[in-house]
């Protein structure tokens, strides 16, 4: 557990031998309780206001030491144990598939690349390159609406580049108040700004701020192609990103780069084989996300006793 800094309180779970720093605090005893179960608990308390540090937040073991909890028998504890643990390995491994999908695509892309010749096309002659911009914050009307709105940090935190929920939501006025517009699920999100080449593939319709270039294929036969083929071009991209506080790639000038174009029939072809295993990928994400808020939820209900073990094990069923 963190003792210091900014993740205060902050339980880690290690299956291997590991060394503490000096700002970790450890359980060395579990005084014959399942360790695991002891983990969870530790994740649903809040020792925030046990902060002793004067300069930096600092946990002191001695402050937490006489904390009052309520723990259940040892079978009981094992019982939620296994159903938190089943939870958390179905997310590994649907992170591990979903990865695995797209490391294929990449591979895809690289085979098809040797039988195009690059030409004289840039992105602007074959896309629809758009932008972003951000609502007044000051103007509650255009917030907390029903469309959603997304900046770099939604895309850099993905661990598969698909994005189906954002952190923020506009209303139609805010959306109206705005340079963006509602970009379509299947647009292609590049951060251009600070963060240069990070991407995403929009799943449902959204806007963005500033911080991105956005592409749709005029012929969408295009689409997976002109993604793979931004991915593989960032380094490319950063050497042309300008700006004193921050390094940006102007949309202007990325219009104009040229880029290597499939035939038709190459980029049907092609499209056939990567688009069904981003899909995989993107359900995979979309059922973690499911998986992560139904831990959520039934994670302090479980450490209280508000629910039992045998009610958690049929919405378990419904789920993995």
């Amino acid at each position: 557990m963190v003792g210091r800094a900014t993740n205060l309180g902050k339980p880690t779970w290690s299956d291997t031998d590991y060394w503490p720093l000096n700002t970790t605090l450890y359980v060395a005893d579990f005084k014959g309780n399942d360790p695991q179960f002891l983990y969870h608990l530790f994740e649903t308390l809040d020792l925030t206001g046990f902060d002793s540090g004067s300069v930096q937040p600092m946990l002191n073991r001695n402050y937490i030491a006489g904390i009052e909890v309520r723990i259940p028998d040892l079978r009981t504890q094992r019982a939620i144990a296994e159903i938190l643990r089943a939870l958390d390995d179905k997310v590994v491994t649907n992170d591990r598939a979903g990865k695995l999908a797209v490391s294929l695509t990449e591979a895809e892309f690289a085979q098809a690349t040797s039988s195009v010749v690059a030409g004289t096309v840039a992105f602007e002659d074959v896309a629809e390159i758009g932008g972003g911009a951000t609502p007044k914050t000051s103007i509650d009307g255009y917030w907390n609406g029903d469309i959603r709105w997304a900046t770099p940090t939604d895309v850099t935190a993905l661990r598969v580049p698909y994005l189906s929920q954002t952190s923020r939501t506009i209303t139609e006025s805010g959306l109206a108040s705005c340079s963006s517009r509602l970009y379509p699920a299947g647009a292609i999100l590049m951060t251009s700004r600070a963060t240069i080449g990070a991407f995403a593939v929009a799943r449902v319709p959204l806007a963005v701020n500033q911080g991105f270039i956005v592409v749709n294929a005029r012929d969408e036969i295009n689409q997976w192609w002109l993604f793979h083929e931004m991915r593989a071009r960032v380094d490319e991209f950063l050497s042309h990103a300008n700006g004193a506080t921050f390094l940006e790639l102007p949309r202007g000038r990325f219009k104009k780069l040229e880029l290597r174009m499939p035939t038709v029939e190459q980029a049907r072809a092609f499209g056939s084989k990567v688009g069904p295993l981003h899909d995989m990928a993107a359900q995979l994400m979309a059922e973690t996300a499911a998986l992560g808020a139904t831990r959520n939820e039934l994670l302090p209900l479980l450490m209280s006793g508000r629910i039992r073990v045998r009610d958690a094990e049929k919405v378990m069923e419904e789920v993995v």
